[in-house]
């Protein structure tokens, strides 16, 4: 049984469609390169099927995906290891225990031993006796492992790894490969490659993606050697290939022309209300109840994008900027108005932070969904949004990399990472003692 199957899946966001009909089947052991052009939707396809597109209020699919046996999401997605992973925060402990359920569990020096062991088994011999090192000081391609490793740890039926050798030297790229082909003999890896050569020395199979659909999929060597196709052959000469757009129609494409013809449209690819999604750049960190945002008017218009924080449901905006985006104008859409100032690319002081975070916590809880935002939506957005998940006690690591699966750009600074590392420790700690002294 494969531990991932797609029949007929699509992909789109509003009415841009990305991925028109991808049929799919992964082994459930062995690695799995997807080629394909730039910007054909090789990413799209990891991070969807990894759930994390799920944070974009306009992402629509269609068609049937099952994971280990069950319906995609109904006990858990597959594990994503983002393009070009860098870590920032905590220590080489910290982060290879990160993603172990069991570690709270566990005694400091089991913890120890068990990071020593976990190392080694990756690779990461270098590590071992430097545990509490920052991972912020690490070589590129060493975080690049450490982050593969972390996720390895802890077993995941499937792990996708998006480009893990891009940019990266020859020799840094085969320290990255040998790992995933020792991981690929006992578990189901799907890596998107750009690199042939790299797909020939590491893949079992080989899916070439383009034109929102799967043009081959076969064994590597064949794939390679005997490519089916003649797009397949003229990327493996090229690197690209010319096929119709995902969402071209049938009458668009030239009956002349040497190209396939694509699959169907699904019906569902066609039929969607688009007044029902958020505004560009908003995206939920808690599906209905959190989320992150640009100032309304920003990128659309004004009422434009207040009208779309409606209709997403949207109650309170916490304006996080130098000055508060105008409460009149939001009480004319039902949405109420909390503001923390906070000069770009800087954070707030933890007191601040800890008493806004309470008011945002108490609003969720009366069920009114709540919305950060700054200019962009990014730096300071995604440093609110980590400190909520602080107040609900993940660690410094746990709530960066939460936030960070959703939108990379969420915490822009150097001064915004030590915050959240220092807000941790103040919930956990300083408040603790407030508390104590109280008493």
């Amino acid at each position: 049984m494969p531990v991932l199957n797609l029949s007929q899946f699509g992909v789109a966001f509003g009415d841009n469609v990305i991925l028109r009909s991808v049929d799919l089947s992964v082994p459930e052991r062995g690695v799995f390169a997807l080629l394909g052009p730039g910007g054909t939707g090789k990413s799209t396809l990891l991070r969807t099927i990894c759930g994390i597109n799920q944070a974009v209020s306009n992402l629509r699919t269609w068609g049937e995906v099952t994971y280990r046996g069950d319906p995609l999401g109904e006990a858990e997605y597959p594990v994503l290891v983002s393009q070009n992973m860098r870590l920032i925060t905590s220590t080489v402990q910290e982060n290879i225990l990160n993603e172990l359920p069991e570690k709270h569990e566990l005694s400091k020096a089991q913890k120890q031993d068990l990071a020593i062991r976990l190392l080694k088994q990756s690779g990461l011999d270098e590590l071992a006796d430097c545990l509490d090192q920052r991972v912020v000081q690490l070589p590129i391609p060493v975080q690049r492992q450490l982050a593969i490793a972390r996720e390895a740890a802890a077993g995941p039926g499937l792990l996708c790894v998006d480009e893990p050798t891009a940019e990266l030297s020859t020799s840094e790229a085969e320290r990255i490969l040998d790992y995933l082909y020792k991981l690929g003999e006992s578990s189901a890896l799907l890596v998107v490659l750009h690199n042939q050569q790299e797909a020939k020395a590491l893949a079992d199979k080989t899916a070439l993606l383009a034109g929102g659909w799967i043009q081959e999929c076969n064994e590597t060597e064949k794939f390679f050697i005997e490519p089916e196709s003649k797009v397949t052959r003229n990327f493996i000469l090229n690197g690209t290939c010319s096929v119709p757009s995902p969402d071209a129609k049938p009458e668009e494409i030239d009956a002349e022309a040497d190209i396939p013809t694509p699959p169907p449209m699904p019906e569902a690819a066609r039929e969607f209300v688009s007044d029902s999604f958020g505004p560009r750049g908003f995206l939920w960190l808690k599906q209905g109840l959190l989320a992150g945002t640009p100032w309304p008017g920003i990128v659309a218009d004004e009422d434009h994008d207040l009208r779309a924080l409606q209709r997403v449901g949207i109650k309170v905006l916490v304006s996080l900027t130098e000055e508060q985006f105008e409460p009149r104008k939001l009480k004319e859409y039902g949405i109420d108005a909390l503001w923390l100032e906070i000069d770009d690319m800087k954070a707030p002081e933890y007191e601040e932070a800890y008493e806004m975070c309470q008011q945002v916590r108490k609003r969720m809880a009366e069920g009114k969904p709540v919305a950060y935002h700054c200019k962009a939506g990014l730096g300071r957005t995604g440093t609110l949004l980590a400190a909520q998940l602080i107040m609900e006690g993940k660690s410094a690591l746990e709530a960066l990399e939460s936030v960070r699966k959703i939108e990379p750009r969420w915490v822009q600074s150097d001064e915004q990472v030590k915050f959240i590392e220092g807000f941790a420790d103040y919930v956990n700690n300083g408040m603790k003692k407030t508390v104590s002294n109280e008493l």
